[in-house]
């Protein structure tokens, strides 16, 4: 992900520097900061003595046997401001150099630049530079050492730049495990970047901290230790070995911007993580795999097509892969098929046949806004015989090597192909859900091919598959018995997490008798799975008061309790910021709930209205078991007078939820004559919101309806804000209001005789 640095810089530098840390007449522990140096060194090749899982001896020129070489010291100097371009321009006698410098009568002037600008100084004062030079890095090593245990003028800024080669066998991911070993802490994160546009890479420590409830990252700190760039094979560091006053830290800040800024444009990076680090040097990769076994080789290269690609491109970081192969069992002890993969190249010559337009169709918006899905020519070959059993292109994001993974996905014995979202995030595993939904191939043991076929589908394949039946003839199934995901459970397993769950206690109660040795911890460990439930345990009224005694043989009640797994795949429903939220499950037709109720014809899905809206009433105007039945007593006098005849199967349900919540519905079957219609209405009271969510649709042999609308309903959080919908402000009373006692809910009765009677006055009004 792009990261502007500068801007990231300029927000931290708002912030006042605090009181001055005392200066350091000889800086004893300045070894400690210039240990990095000393960790690159042998990171890079040098015998610095120290294993750190690492070869003792050199490699590149250290392992030479040419006469160590006599190297002068070197001394210039410049302005302050002229610092950077001098050390860029300056050409070294040796690849392995070093240079002390020494900032004497620093001022500056901080100049004004935009907001999306580098911080510019104008400063005065000369920098002193001694340069030495080196025949190898443990040379370099020890001499750098030395240097920085030496004592510092407080009155002066002393930095050590320092310069060497990387030889072919150092890579950029063994260099960032040995880093972030030895550096990376949570205040000091260790991370890894690229610029100018992937000429240039660099490893960095950050500091972290929290200022006024904020954290704040800056990139350029005197507790950082690193601070390496390589280009071109050529590393280069730099590292402050006295610790001035807080008050420095723009002149800090702006000596290691404006020294690295020559080596290329650090206005924005792209973070690097191992993945793409580990492309930095490589082209190849062969990974193996177990269950079933199978090898991952992966080729990368660049789309020439993309912007700044090329040898030298940013996009060499995230290269497409040009090819995968796969090896794999089709059933468990059968024939061994070999799967290849190969970017797809248009050579112009011929069109793309419609199905390969299908395939190819771009259909992943990719994080790092560079490439989405791409068109792979795939062959399936027997690994016995030879024989080509099917050649197709597919579009696939082939980023990481578990990508692609090969599970018997319908229960038929035969290895089928799932291909996971696209990941480009720097090669990070991300949630799928993030981006989109896996693809799926399916074995067709009849054709011999994989077959593409979409989440559903394969539901359906499972399903025919452990009923004995065709996919076409378990479709017909499945659409006569539709399933619900929010079917009430009664006890969990103990691999489900509570978390998943809403849960909802009932008004019966459970007796039980006590067993010696019994609490109410226990037994609510007992029925609910936690202990933490035993206050909702009833003791009948002479049993004794002190809930720690509990009598052989005692009876309690314990409520039943009732659980809904939340919706897996929400993506997050209805909401209001501050004020409420409430899910909507994909599969049906959702309507905001206004004056009226109407059954749509036309509508296949279940059709559900829902609105929070400012709870008119209270908390709960049927909290009390009188005002409940009371409640049920208006209802049953409404279906009887305002729809006689047609009404049957009314059904009441009231149950106690965590949050302290009561949810309330009921249900019922309207005869129109013609057919029947199923009717359900949930509602939940919160301090300020309530929610209302109504069901309707042609009857089928099922309780989707019903679970759904409950789920919905309890789903239902009040925040206490207002509802701010902005729907149904201007509408009229509810649907049948005049007609009822309770006009701030829908009477479905009356919704149901306007609709289907013949004439909105043929009933007789009440």
């Amino acid at each position: 992900m792009t990261k502007d640095l500068y801007q990231n810089t300029k927000e931290e530098k708002k912030k006042a520097s605090v009181v001055g840390r005392r200066r350091n007449k000889k800086r004893g522990g300045c070894i400690i900061g210039i240990a990095v140096l000393g960790l690159l060194l042998a990171a890079c090749g040098a015998p610095s003595g120290k294993e750190d899982g690492h070869p003792i001896e050199g490699k590149g020129s250290d392992t030479g046997k040419e006469e160590p070489k006599e190297w002068a010291k070197e001394h210039g100097s410049c302005g302050v401001q002229e610092l950077s371009g001098y050390l860029y321009e300056y050409t070294c006698a040796s690849p392995y150099a070093s240079a002390e410098i020494v900032i004497k009568d620093y001022e500056g002037e901080k100049l004004e630049t935009g907001w999306d600008e580098p911080s510019a100084f104008q400063l005065a004062g000369e920098a002193d530079v001694t340069w030495r030079f080196y025949n190898s890095l443990t040379e370099m090593e020890t001499a750098l050492n030395e240097v920085a245990k030496q004592e510092t003028d407080e009155n002066a800024l002393y930095f050590l730049y320092y310069t060497f080669p990387l030889t072919e066998n150092d890579h950029a991911l063994d260099l960032y495990y040995i880093l972030k070993r030895k550096f990376d802490t949570e205040e000091h994160p260790l991370t890894a970047w690229s610029a100018d546009s992937g000429k240039l890479f660099y490893y960095m420590q950050e500091t972290l901290k929290e200022e006024d409830g904020y954290e704040l990252t800056y990139l350029w700190n005197r507790n950082s230790r690193v601070n390496l760039y390589v280009k071109d094979r050529t590393a280069c560091g730099l590292t402050l070995l006295n610790a001035p006053s807080e008050d420095d830290d723009e002149t800090l800040e702006y000596v290691f911007t404006d020294v690295f800024q020559r080596y290329g444009d650090l206005g924005s990076g792209w973070g690097l993580r191992e993945e793409s680090l580990y492309w930095i040097d490589h082209e190849e990769r062969l990974t193996e795999f177990d269950n079933p076994k199978r090898s991952f080789r992966e080729v990368r290269g660049i789309d020439e097509t993309w912007e700044s690609a090329g040898d030298e491109g940013i996009m060499r970081y995230f290269g497409l892969l040009v090819e995968a192969d796969y090896e794999l069992p089709l059933t468990e002890n059968g024939r061994m098929l070999s799967l290849h993969f190969s970017l797809a190249r248009e050579d112009g010559k011929e069109k793309a046949s419609a199905e390969s337009k299908e395939d190819t169709e771009l259909r992943y918006d990719l994080l790092n806004g560079f490439c989405m899905d791409e068109p792979y020519d795939m062959t399936v070959t027997d690994m016995k015989t030879g024989k080509v059993l099917q050649e197709r292109r597919v579009s696939l994001s082939i980023e990481l090597p578990d990508t692609i993974t090969y599970p018997d996905l319908n229960g038929d014995g035969y290895a089928d192909m799932r291909v996971g979202a696209p990941v480009h995030m720097s090669g990070v595993k991300a949630a799928e859900e993030d981006y989109s939904q896996p693809s799926y191939l399916l074995w067709d043991s009849q054709t011999e091919q994989f077959v593409r076929m979409t989440e559903k589908e394969v539901q359906n394949s499972r399903e025919a598959v452990a009923n004995g039946l065709t996919e076409e003839e378990q479709e017909e199934k499945s659409k006569r018995e539709r399933k619900t995901p929010f079917v009430l459970i009664y006890e969990l397993s103990k691999r489900d997490d509570p978390e998943d769950y809403i849960v909802l206690t009932s008004n019966n109660l459970l007796e039980y008798e006590v067993q010696e040795g019994d609490s109410l911890w226990r037994i609510s460990e007992r029925f609910y799975g936690t202990g933490y439930r035993w206050m909702t345990i009833v003791r009948a009224g002479d049993a004794p008061k002190d809930p720690n005694y509990l009598l052989k043989g005692e009876t309690v009640f314990v409520p039943e309790l009732y659980y809904i797994r939340k919706d897996p795949c929400s993506r997050g429903g209805l909401r209001s910021e501050g004020s409420f939220q409430m899910e909507q499950p994909d599969g049906f037709a959702h309507y905001f709930l206004g004056s009226d109720v109407t059954y749509a014809f036309w509508e296949e899905e279940n059709q559900i209205y829902s609105l929070p809206v400012t709870n008119p009433v209270g908390e709960n105007p049927f909290h009390e078991p009188e005002a409940w039945e009371a409640f049920q007593a208006e209802v049953r006098r409404c279906s009887e007078e305002l729809c006689p005849g047609k009404v049957s199967n009314l059904a009441f349900e009231k149950t106690h939820m965590e949050d302290g919540c009561d949810l309330y519905g009921y249900a019922f079957e309207y005869d129109t004559g013609e057919e029947i219609i199923e009717y359900v209405d949930f509602f939940k009271f919160g301090k300020a919101n309530m929610v209302e969510v109504i069901g309707v649709r042609k009857q089928e042999p099922n309780t989707v309806l019903v679970h759904t609308v409950r789920y919905m309903a309890a789903s239902f959080t009040d925040y206490g804000g207002e509802p701010g919908m902005g729907w149904g402000d201007d509408a009229g009373p509810n649907v049948g209001a005049d007609k009822w006692a309770y006009p701030y809910l829908h009477n479905l009765f009356e919704a149901a005789r306007k609709q289907f009677e013949a004439s909105g006055d043929s009933a007789e009004e009440p």
